[in-house]
Formats: structure tokens, C-alpha cells, sequence
């Protein structure tokens, strides 16, 4: 870590420090909270603490968002946020990162390659890819990953720019996992399933009390299952997260956690766009194009986190959070690509990729409410200082002629190349891997190093009953320095100032009517190594300034009843500043890429036995100015971009022991890729979900899911070059124990 950065970082501590001392004084006398103070969990103290209500199993409401910043409940930030509850991931049997998203309209997902686009979650939020803004307990969760839900309590979405959030990047918004932690009550709950394609899950969430004031918690999780529809195709994993609190019942509270995940499954590319546009080439869906004997990814992901809370008194706690996290993912896939235009032979390349990223960050926060100059606020501020080294390496993989086959290779060798539905995937490998730093290959690894310092303020002003100001300001020292053997080192150092402002009016207690302007700030190097595209700290782009990004938003927001929560919003995203080729072989800072939507949600209880949970957007994404070297590049539709999306799931208590449901996802026709020549998409689609439930005793249910009951064939993820099928119908009975 550079002299430089230790003396930034030095100077946003005593700037915290400076913040602590004066809100503190601002506050009632700390003399008051000595040792005669008892609190407990039962007088939780006012504090814009953040919880997910869930008074029944139908109950899909949420009044706040888990370990977010944020200092107001949900009604009363002017933000467009959801959050996916644990009962909303139950229900629908969502046993990764990406399925429980597909619930959350706007969000779609990129599909991956090799070296910079590894081939692991990749969320786009509103437009914009948000790998790099994936967040656990409020930190950071850096590296390629595909990610679980078995230690899942909530996920939250903020959408638009949020870099006064989430720092770096989150051009598009950021994901919050937060993850379950040990509660004062005894319980034990898991569950078994079995269905159709070898679908095999189990998983136990067991919680004790120990003692007075401490609790401990494990889940644990073993998932083996075949896709459906698509042979060859399957995932096996397990995981487990143990935890630890102490001080449950008093001021201070100490939380160690930490999570395993082991993922072993095969990478799918599926099949291959025309090079003259138009949707994916006419193939089989039962067809994989891999190599059973070759083919494989495998993900390991450790995590452990430090978190000490000390409550002062009701209106100020503090909060510090350590996370050391270390994530792995090295895979060789098969990438099947048309041998020409007109061809119906596809050659298959070989792509691969292995990553590792190590990561440690320590997070001070201090919440709390004081009045000033007459009137209430509800403040958050902190400093956070992060460290992370990533470091990818390259296979090379060769055919049995010696051939390199990133690229594909001549078709007179065996199983480089093939006629469309005409594939063995057991047919045997006779080549070659190579791992970079192999004597016969020493090809060059890639180490990266972010260092980033931060400090953020943020405040909810209640000016009166009707009106609240809502604010926020952050700064990041952002450092990044790549280094690969016999290349110059690659650095981009960027002060990143972000910020946020709104305005609430509420008209009766339940409505609020809002409007926002928040910004992003993207400097080259932003996915540390990992992410690909122009965040990728490159020769062209290391000098260049931060993309910059602003949203303007305005809304409203009715918790009806309060047990049905309804919000719409209105909002344009311009992305200026966006890095573009200059023609010459450089980049520059003159690319503009703009999305203008409407997005409507809801989540709750229609009745007290009928949930929802769903809502539709639309989204209208053009680049703007793609620079003067791709002219003709400005006006056309942003990728992964749908315009029209929308999802639904509602779930019903026939009666107290039976209970139905189901869901449906719609989504319109979304590009892959485009030029003033070529256009490629996947088509349009609906699929559709149900549930049935059984109450067989108070301490056991059984569901049954069944998934896209139609059997419908569409694509869940697309890359400029292909598109990957989504599982067919599929049925699921899984038995859950609670005691």
C-alpha cells in the first residue's frame, strides 16, 4: 500500500473522527447510557435499523431494506428500491443468486467468455452491468462468483446510479445480500427435496441460545441436480455458514460469521448467433455442444466477517465490520461458433478462465437521530477502507494436432468441429491444458491491487409532518494498480466524489411523493482485474478520467393498508463520460449511453391470505454518442435491455392447511449485440410458475414447484456471440421441518 494512500486514508479517518465527535455532542449525554442502562432486545432503540417484516407465511411486505445505509424506511426514500424477502425465495424455490433476481423486473442477465468476461453472475441492472456492485451485510462481496441462498435472509436492489452507496461504479444500482445471523430463540428449520432431471436438495438452519446473551446459528446446504431440458447440463454444490453473537441482550453485541461454498458444475454456452444477425441458429434444446471428459467449472468462496455493535443509548449506536473474503473460480468450456455465415458446421472453441481474489475490509458507521436547528435528523456516517488482489490466469488449451483452440481449430482434426445436432458429448478429449507459468507455456499472469479509502455522510431532515429532505455525499480514494510479467504496470488513481439529494412529500401518513438526483462515478480499473469490458484497466484507458453517471427520478410510494406496499417511478439514467475508441487504437471520455423508463411494483398482502409480489418496467436505452470513430453507432438500443419486463408471483391460503400459487415472467425481445449492420437478440417470452403447499402438522410442510409449466424454450442469458437455453419444465416436492 503506497505512502500516498496510507495518508489518505489517515485523513478520511480523522475527517470520521471529526463527524463522530460532533454528532455525538449533538446527541442526548452519553453520561445517561452508563452502566445502569439495561437495554434489551425487546426496547430496540429508534433507529433507522433495517428489518424485514414478515408477520405470516404469505407475508411479502417489507418496510425497510436490510444493512443498507439508508435512514429512512423504504416509504420514505426517494429511491426505487426492492427488496426479495426469505419467504419470497422459499416460495418460488430459488436456489441461486440469479433465480431469485428474476423475480425483480429490469434486471437481465450477460452471459460469459474467458480472461476478462469470466462465465459467472453478471447482473444488469436498468442497462448497465453490475457484477462489481454485489454487496454482502453492506461490504463489498469482490470476485467471480456464482452465487447461493441457503444463508440468504433478504436481498435488496437499489436501482440508478448509487455510487453514494456503493462507491466505485454502480452505473446501473447495486445488490445487497443479507446473509442470516444468530437470533435470541431456539429453532430448528431445513428442508429435503427431490424432483424430476436427478434434482436432489438439503438444507438445515438451526439456531441455539447459549447462556443470557448469546446465540449461535448454522445452516448448511448440498444441492445436486441436472438441468432440464438440456442433457449433460447439471450442478452440484454444498455449503455451510456458521455463526456466533454475543451481547444479544445488551448495549454491545459481537457477531462472528462465517460462509463456505463449494460449486462444481458444467459451463453451458449453448449455441452460437449468425454472424449476419437475427436471433440464435435453429438447435436442438436438448443438444450440448461440450465435452464431458474435458469440460467443467468449479467455485470455491470463503468469507468470514467481524461485526462489533455498541448502542449508546436509543437514539446512536455504532457499528464496525470486518470481512475477509477469498473467492475462486477456474473453468474450460465448450463455445460453439458457426464456421461462416452460411455455414451449418460449428467449430468448437475452447474458452477457460481461472480467478482468484482476496479481499479484506473494515467498515465504521455511526447511526443515529438528534435535532438540529430545530429539527430531526436521522444520520448515518462512515469511513471504510478496503484492500483487494485479484490475479487471473489463462489456459491454453490445445488439440491432439497441437492447435491452439481458443479460437477453434481445423475442422480435419477429430471433434474440433461439427454439423448442428449432431454431437456426442461423451466423445473423448485427446488434447491438451496448459496453465499459465507451465514451462511449456509461460504465458504472462495478471495481478491486480485496489486499495480504496472512503468516507460518507448521510441525512434524512424532517422539516415537518409533510416534508423530509433526503441527502448524501461520499468520497473514494480509489488506487489500482495492474502488473503483468514483461509489461509496463498499468495504475489509475481517482478521487470519486458522489451525491444525492431528495425531496418527500407526504400528503397523508401512508403516501409519500418523491423526487431524486443521484450520480456514479466509474474510473478505469473498477472491476479489479475481474469484470471485464471498459472497466478493465487497460493501456488505452489507464489515464482517463471516472465515467460519470446521474439519475433523475421522481415517484410515489403508498403502503395501503398498511400490508400492501405499492410504489411507481418515473426516472432518466445518463451515463456521460463513457469511455470509446478514438479510431486510432486510443480511448477517450466522449461516449453517452441514456436510458429513460417507468417502473411500478408491489409487495404485500391483498387479503391476510393472499400475497403479491411483482411489477412491470419499461425501458427505452439508447447510446447516445458513441463517440466520432463508431458514428454510426450512435441512436441504436443498448444491450440486455429488454423493453418491456414483467413479474408476478402470488401466493394463497386456501385454507389453514393448503395453500396455492404461482408466477409468471414476460419479457420482450432483447439484443445481444448491435451495429448499424447487424443486430442479434433472443426472442421475446413468457414462462410461468406454480406452487402448492401442505400443511401437514404445525411442524411440517410439503411443496410442490413446478416450473415453467409450459415448457417453454427461451434464452436466460445472452453474450454478443451466443445464447444460453433456460431450463425446461421441471417439478420440485420438497419438505420443510420447523421445530
Amino acid at each position: 500500500m503506497s505512502a500516498l494512500f496510507k495518508t489518505r486514508a489517515r485523513l478520511l479517518a480523522s475527517v470520521g473522527a471529526v463527524y463522530c465527535a460532533s454528532f455525538i455532542a449533538s446527541s442526548p449525554s452519553l453520561a445517561q447510557t452508563g452502566s445502569a442502562e439495561k437495554a434489551t432486545a425487546s426496547d430496540g432503540p429508534t433507529l433507522p435499523v433495517v428489518t424485514v417484516e414478515a408477520s405470516s407465511p404469505s407475508d411479502m411486505q417489507t418496510k425497510t431494506a436490510p444493512s443498507y445505509k439508508f435512514t429512512a424506511p423504504l416509504l420514505d426514500t426517494p429511491r426505487s428500491i426492492t427488496v426479495i424477502p426469505e419467504e419470497l425465495i422459499k416460495q418460488t424455490n430459488a436456489t441461486t443468486f440469479a433465480d431469485a433476481l428474476k423475480t425483480v423486473p429490469g434486471i437481465t442477465f450477460l452471459g460469459g467468455d474467458a480472461a476478462a468476461n469470466p462465465s459467472a453472475d453478471r447482473p444488469v441492472i436498468r442497462g448497465f452491468e453490475s457484477r462489481n456492485s454485489i454487496f454482502v451485510d453492506g461490504i463489498r462481496d469482490s470476485g467471480v462468483q456464482n452465487r447461493e441462498t441457503f444463508d440468504v435472509e433478504s436481498i435488496t436492489v437499489i436501482k440508478g446510479p448509487d455510487s453514494v452507496y456503493a462507491g466505485r461504479g454502480a452505473v446501473g444500482g447495486s445488490i445487497d445480500i443479507e446473509t442470516k445471523m444468530p437470533k435470541y430463540e431456539d429453532f430448528i428449520n431445513g428442508s429435503v427435496g427431490i424432483g424430476t432431471d436427478s434434482y436432489k436438495r438439503i438444507t438445515l438452519d438451526a439456531n441455539r441460545k447459549l447462556g443470557d446473551n448469546a446465540a449461535v446459528r448454522l445452516n448448511v446446504m448440498g444441492h445436486d441436480a441436472d438441468q432440464a431440458g438440456r442433457t449433460d447440463v447439471y450442478s452440484k454444490r454444498w455449503g455451510v455458514a456458521p455463526s456466533v453473537a454475543f451481547g444479544l441482550n445488551s448495549p454491545t453485541t459481537v457477531t462472528l460469521s462465517y460462509y463456505h461454498l463449494n460449486t462444481y458444475d458444467m459451463p453451458d454456452f449453448s449455441v452460437p448467433f449468425r454472424s449476419t444477425g437475427g436471433t440464435p441458429i435453429s438447435s436442438n434444446r436438448g443438444q450440448f455442444y461440450g465435452l464431458n471428459t474435458r469440460d467443467y467449472r468449479y467455485g470455491q468462496t470463503d468469507t468470514g466477517e467481524i461485526r462489533v455493535e455498541h448502542r449508546f443509548n436509543d437514539n446512536l449506536k455504532l457499528k464496525n465490520t470486518t470481512m475477509f473474503g477469498r473467492s475462486t473460480l477456474d473453468y474450460i468450456a465448450t463455445n460453439p461458433q458457426l464456421l461462416n455465415a452460411t455455414s451449418n458446421i460449428l467449430s468448437l472453441q475452447a474458452k477457460s478462465g481461472k480467478y482468484a481474489t482476496n479481499s479484506i475490509t473494515n467498515q465504521t458507521e455511526l447511526t443515529g437521530k438528534a435535532t438540529l436547528l430545530g429539527m430531526q435528523h436521522t444520520m448515518t456516517g462512515g469511513v471504510e477502507f478496503s484492500h483487494e488482489k485479484s490475479l487471473y490466469e489463462g489456459y491454453l488449451v490445445t488439440d491432439s494436432a497441437g492447435n491452439n483452440i481458443r479460437s477453434g481449430g481445423p475442422c480435419s482434426v477429430a471433434f474440433n468441429c461439427t454439423p448442428v445436432n449432431n454431437w456426442n458429448p461423451d466423445n473423448p478429449w485427446s488434447g491438451h491444458v496448459l496453465l499459465n507459468g507451465d514451462k511449456s507455456f509461460p504465458g504472462p499472469a495478471t495481478h491486480t491491487q485496489t486499495n480504496v479509502a472512503s468516507a460518507y455522510l448521510f441525512d434524512t431532515v424532517k422539516i415537518t409532518d409533510q416534508w423530509l429532505f433526503n441527502a448524501g455525499v461520499r468520497f473514494d480514494r480509489f488506487d489500482v494498480t495492474a502488473t503483468q510479467a514483461g509489461v509496463p504496470d498499468l495504475t489509475n488513481d481517482s478521487n470519486l466524489f458522489s451525491y444525492q439529494v431528495g425531496l418527500v412529500y407526504k400528503p397523508v401518513r401512508s403516501v409519500s411523493l418523491y423526487t431524486s438526483y443521484g450520480t456514479s462515478a466509474n474510473p478505469p480499473g473498477a472491476n479489479s482485474g475481474l469484470g471485464g469490458g471498459t472497466d478493465q484497466i487497460t493501456v488505452a484507458n489507464q489515464d482517463l478520467s471516472p465515467e460519470r453517471s446521474r439519475n433523475i427520478e421522481v415517484g410515489v410510494k403508498w403502503d395501503a393498508m398498511d400490508r400492501l406496499s405499492l410504489n411507481a417511478a418515473l426516472f432518466q439514467t445518463d451515463k456521460t463520460n463513457a469511455r470509446v475508441s478514438d479510431g486510432l487504437g486510443g480511448t477517450v471520455n466522449a461516449g453517452h449511453q441514456r436510458v429513460r423508463g417507468v417502473e411500478v411494483g408491489a409487495a404485500g398482502n391483498l387479503t391476510g391470505n393472499w400475497s403479491v409480489f411483482g411489477g412491470y418496467s419499461y425501458l427505452d436505452a439508447i447510446t447516445v454518442d458513441a463517440g466520432a470513430a463508431n458514428a454510426s453507432a450512435s441512436g441504436l438500443p443498448m444491450v440486455m435491455v429488454p423493453k418491456h419486463n414483467f413479474t408476478l408471483w402470488t401466493y394463497y391460503n386456501v385454507t389453514p392447511k393448503f395453500s396455492i400459487g404461482g408466477g409468471a415472467t414476460v419479457a420482450s425481445k432483447t439484443y445481444a449485440s448491435v451495429s448499424s449492420t447487424v443486430r442479434k437478440w433472443t426472442p421475446g417470452y413468457a414462462r410461468f410458475d406454480a406452487v402448492a403447499a401442505y400443511h401437514v402438522t404445525k411442524s411440517i410442510d410439503l411443496q410442490l414447484n413446478v416450473n415453467n409449466i409450459f415448457d417453454r424454450e427461451y434464452y436466460s442469458t445472452a453474450y454478443p456471440i451466443y445464447a444460453t437455453w433456460a431450463p425446461g419444465r421441471s417439478a420440485m416436492l420438497t419438505l420443510n421441518f420447523y421445530q
